[in-house]
């Protein structure tokens, strides 16, 4: 699955340091990525390899403070899901997003101190545990402090990545209810918005997408 993280401008070079790190370690050659039994331990080790990197090279900025960062906890993970762009164009109506997503295989993991996310993490799934995928995302993290729906550990959240349109939904669910945040169009942040609202919105743009760039696209075998 593709990395959440991979908008990031900056993550190619968080992840050449990250790695560069690991081989100084390995006596210059290249370690295989630690892999962790659950998800949350590997978010855990996260942080600790976000605050190596931003120490590593002082040039990087993701907007993250250090010492905010050593000081902040991790709160519940959210899972991370990409939308099958092809089932977007073939349904009409959904009731939740997950009917057209991916399983998810990738986890969003926030740093938070004093009610405020510090910096993420991506971790993701593999065949014996999860490891370290992605570190930092100002974007994620900025839109997290927005709707603040990673605050409360009582909600599960789900990250919808909408391919193409590099938009991200954010998904809460408490019981049998799953509320939606999106900034698109003329929706933001600030509130939720019924997915029979949203939707029709986001599928027509799709549509008009597939119609300018879908032949491109099978072409020149691009992504998002």
């Amino acid at each position: 699955m593709k990395s959440i993280l991979k908008s990031a401008f900056l993550l190619l070079s968080i992840i050449l340091i990250f790695s560069s790190c690991q081989s100084q370690e390995g006596e210059g050659e290249m370690n295989e990525p630690k892999i962790y039994k659950t998800p949350e331990d590997a978010a855990a080790n996260a942080k600790s390899d976000l605050i190596q990197v931003l120490e590593t090279d002082k040039n990087i900025d993701l907007g993250i403070d250090v010492a905010k960062l050593r000081k902040a906890e991790l709160v519940r993970v959210a899972k991370y899901q990409e939308v099958d762009f092809e089932k977007i164009l073939t349904t009409e109506s959904v009731q939740s997003l997950s009917e057209i997503s991916f399983p998810h295989k990738s986890m969003v993991a926030p740093f938070v101190l004093d009610d405020k996310v510090v910096g993420v993490a991506e971790v993701t799934e593999v065949s014996d545990g999860w490891k370290v995928s992605g570190l930092g995302n100002k974007p994620i993290t900025d839109d997290i402090n927005t709707t603040r729906v990673n605050l409360n550990n009582d909600l599960e959240v789900i990250i919808y990545e909408v391919p193409n349109l590099q938009i991200y939904i954010y998904g809460v669910r408490k019981g049998a209810v799953e509320t939606y945040y999106l900034n698109f169009d003329n929706f933001t942040l600030k509130d939720s918005t019924a997915l029979k609202t949203f939707y029709p919105v986001v599928r027509e743009s799709s549509i008009r997408f597939h119609k300018e760039f879908g032949e491109q696209l099978k072409k020149e075998k691009l992504v998002k």
